[in-house]
């Protein structure tokens, strides 16, 4: 009985808010947002650093298909290396051949970064002409 009387109290009281409760109010709300704001940086810098990573790997990718089909075709080393023409993306694209001592294969090590960091590697074995 005493809860029905106190809310009927409250709707009659047509003070208002008080100036401390409004600030309070106020300030309670920014922090939540400001933790919030946060996670959205933190999700923006994780999805710029994907999007950076992937592009490197499609690049990296479409280098080793590159040097994949060269080999196919009865290419030497310094052939395929003369050959493959590096896309200009902003990352510096590095390829290694290093022949292997116990089999006819080379392995084939691409490297993609930017800057001094690296984004993508791809690694596998081919065989070129001698």
């Amino acid at each position: 009985m005493k809860s029905k009387l106190f809310i009927k109290k409250l709707i009659k009281d047509d003070s208002g808010v008080t100036l401390v409760e409004l600030l309070a109010a106020i300030a309670i709300l920014s922090i939540v947002v400001t933790a919030f704001l946060a996670f959205f940086i933190q999700a923006a810098n994780t999805n710029k650093q994907t999007n950076e990573v992937n592009e490197a790997t499609f690049i990296a990718q479409g280098v080793m298909e590159e040097i994949t089909y060269y080999s196919g075709e009865g290419y030497t080393v310094a052939d395929t290396e003369a050959a493959v023409v590096s896309p200009q993306s902003g990352f510096v694209i590095k390829t290694e051949f290093n022949e292997l001592t116990d089999s006819a294969l080379y392995q084939v090590i691409v490297i993609v970064s930017e800057g001094v960091e690296d984004r993508a590697q791809m690694e596998t074995r081919l065989s070129f002409e001698k």
